[in-house]
């Protein structure tokens, strides 16, 4: 009788243990890769990759219904998959695309860009990485969709692919 007795509460210290650490994985919001969706996109400035002493503050509103941002790197093996899809974008969807150049060589980043397009309206240069955290970014890439309000409605982490990309054209029309 006493092994049974030791069995239950061993038992019901496991189950007890379970279900707290499920609530609290479940509730997590460090690790939600969407928690920036619904909110006012953060006033943020940027250098520009091409003229270091132009800077600009991505866009709080913009005249146009969506503009996307996309965080990238030159050395980013998915930034070079994706690229062809942004591409696409600006090109067939005239939406205009802010990148953020992520912890990259400032050359190597003008290199990637004169061998496979430029689709950005403007790049801007994240040297350290804290301006893409500011905005919610886990890493490179990642692509926003943002209204003419200044709202992300739309998060993507992870290269542009023929299923993100129309769900990304789904969202700006």
């Amino acid at each position: 009788m006493n092994s049974k007795i030791k069995f239950a509460g061993i038992f019901f210290l496991f189950i007890s243990f379970f279900i707290v650490f499920y609530y609290a994985l479940k509730s997590d919001t460090k690790n939600n890769t969407q928690i920036m969706v619904g909110t006012r996109l953060p006033n943020i400035q940027l250098s520009s990759l091409f003229n270091p002493i132009q800077k600009i503050s991505l866009p709080s509103s913009e005249k146009e219904n969506f503009y996307l941002i996309n965080i990238w790197s030159s050395w980013c093996v998915p930034c070079r998959d994706e690229h062809p899809f942004l591409v696409k974008l600006k090109n067939e969807h005239q939406i205009k695309i802010f990148g953020i150049n992520y912890k990259d060589k400032t050359s190597n980043a003008l290199d990637f860009l004169t061998k496979l397009g430029n689709p950005f309206y403007y790049v801007g240069v994240d040297s350290d990485g804290s301006k893409s955290i500011e905005i919610g970014g886990y890493g490179v890439p990642e692509t926003y969709v943002i209204n003419a309000e200044g709202i992300i409605v739309f998060k993507h982490v992870g290269p542009i692919n023929s299923t993100t990309f129309e769900k990304i054209v789904a969202t700006i029309k």
